[in-house]
């Protein structure tokens, strides 16, 4: 793999195995399983025999497309043919990891506290752990599903949770905000380590691309297809609450006014904004709703970020958006009118014509790519071919899917959703002018 390839395949990445040597039977049993990572912990192996112990690692999971990982060796990651090097708070520092291994190659980072989360240097993705009290560990005291609940918001990296994680907890950690998780016992010690896999790879959050008139929950945003809700006023402490009216009324709290909103309208409620809503009239209201960062539907009462009015705070402000207003972004074939702009998520109202030829084929590798048909007709192009989205039907795209978009209709109108935001409302408007702006976009060839 290159450089592009492993990060593309690291962001699509959900069940990690990290175990000391074992059969390429059973390797080859968990990689049919499901299982995206392997990591090989060898600790106590000399240079020579943690490189002959390797290569059966490497061969697997070739073979199968999955990153293969050393444990705190950077030194030994080109002699073992390693994807990368994952690193604990007491062994090498993750920016020495970084400067030995170069950089077309991973570097992991285990991480214990919100703090640490958020120090993580040149990392590409972390560790959460110890969930739960585990063997393999036992001088690590278990955080418990706390920490996961801190990671849900505070990590900016791809994350797997670890510690104690098998089949019987796997959905609660899961429910919890969990973007993944690495195991140890739960494949290696299986009677069946391919059905053990295939079992935890079930209750993962998705990685590809989705085309739907409903619901889809995936880590980077909770995207949820609404009708006539209601919420008491209240606040989100650590994620944005974004509405878009389709159709009807909906009535608002936000911050210390009320205001009635009709079909077109737009209103994002950054965290620790006062907001509610209700439905005033008789009439169905139909909206999206777009929580941001995702994992608030999934969490078990009690246990989201939302909190009570005396929680907010009176400097925040809404995002609001009457119909079609917003700045503009314009050129040839396209007009750009922007609803939100948060660091959390940015929302571009886009009409188009059919001289719009589009992105190139593209990937995301830290944030998802969404949109929302209005009028006419957009031709995604993904990896499993081509498909037409209808007015009324939205796409989904998780990080690290390829995909491009043309309009397939005289004139189409689509919402274009990024979250996080990543700096695509400046990048857009840099482009708009001739000029190149770094953006988490990266070119890939057309299957």
């Amino acid at each position: 793999m290159n450089d592009l390839e492993r990060r593309m395949r690291l962001a699509r990445s959900r069940l990690y195995f990290v175990t000391d040597p074992v059969s390429e039977e059973l390797l080859e049993a968990a990689l049919r399983g499901g299982v995206d990572i392997v990591q090989l912990r060898a600790k106590d192996l000399s240079e020579d025999d943690l490189v002959a112990a390797a290569d059966p690692f490497r061969r697997a999971c070739e073979r199968h497309g999955a990153l293969f990982i050393l444990n705190d060796r950077p030194d030994l990651v080109e002699r073992c043919g390693a994807d990368g090097v994952h690193v604990g708070q007491g062994d090498t520092g993750v920016d020495e990891a970084r400067r030995i291994i170069g950089d077309d190659r991973l570097v992991g980072l285990s991480t214990h506290s919100r703090e640490q989360m958020q120090e993580t240097g040149s990392a590409d993705y972390i560790g959460v752990g110890t969930i739960f009290a585990t063997p393999t560990k036992p001088d690590n005291e278990a955080a418990g599903i706390e920490l996961l609940r801190l990671a849900r918001y505070a990590a900016r990296l791809p994350w797997f949770a670890i510690g104690g994680i098998d089949q019987t907890n796997v959905a609660e950690v899961v429910a919890h905000g969990a973007n993944g998780v690495a195991v140890v016992r739960a494949i290696r010690d299986a009677a069946e380590p391919e059905a053990a896999a295939r079992a935890l790879r079930a209750e993962l959050p998705l990685t590809d691309a989705v085309v739907t008139d409903g619901t889809v929950c995936i880590p980077q945003i909770d995207w949820l297809r609404s009708t006539n809700g209601q919420a008491a006023p209240h606040v989100h402490a650590e994620h944005a609450d974004v509405f878009f009216l389709l159709e009807g009324t909906l009535e608002f709290r936000a911050g210390d006014g009320t205001v009635r909103l009709p079909a077109g309208s737009c209103l994002a409620a950054p965290p620790l904004l006062v907001h509610g809503f209700r439905n005033p009239v008789e009439e169905d209201a139909h909206y999206l709703n777009l929580h941001v960062p995702g994992g608030w539907s999934r969490a078990p009462k009690g246990t989201s970020d939302t909190q009570g009015v005396e929680r907010g705070q009176a400097s925040v402000r809404p995002f609001l958006t009457a119909p079609g207003d917003g700045d503009r972004l314009s050129k040839p074939h396209r007009l750009a009118v922007i609803r939100v702009d948060l660091p959390e998520v940015a929302l571009v109202d886009t009409y188009v014509d059919d001289g719009f030829e589009g992105p190139e084929y593209h990937v995301h590798l830290r944030h998802a790519d969404c949109f929302h048909v209005l009028e006419g007709t957009l031709e995604f192009t993904l990896e499993t071919g081509r498909v037409r989205a209808e007015a009324g039907t939205s796409v989904v795209v998780p990080p690290g899917v390829p995909h491009r978009f043309t309009p397939a209709s005289p004139r189409a109108r689509y919402l274009n959703v990024h979250a996080p935001g990543m700096g695509f409302l400046d990048y857009v408007r840099a482009a708009d002018q001739g000029e190149k702006r770094p953006f988490d976009q990266y070119a890939v060839s057309l299957p």
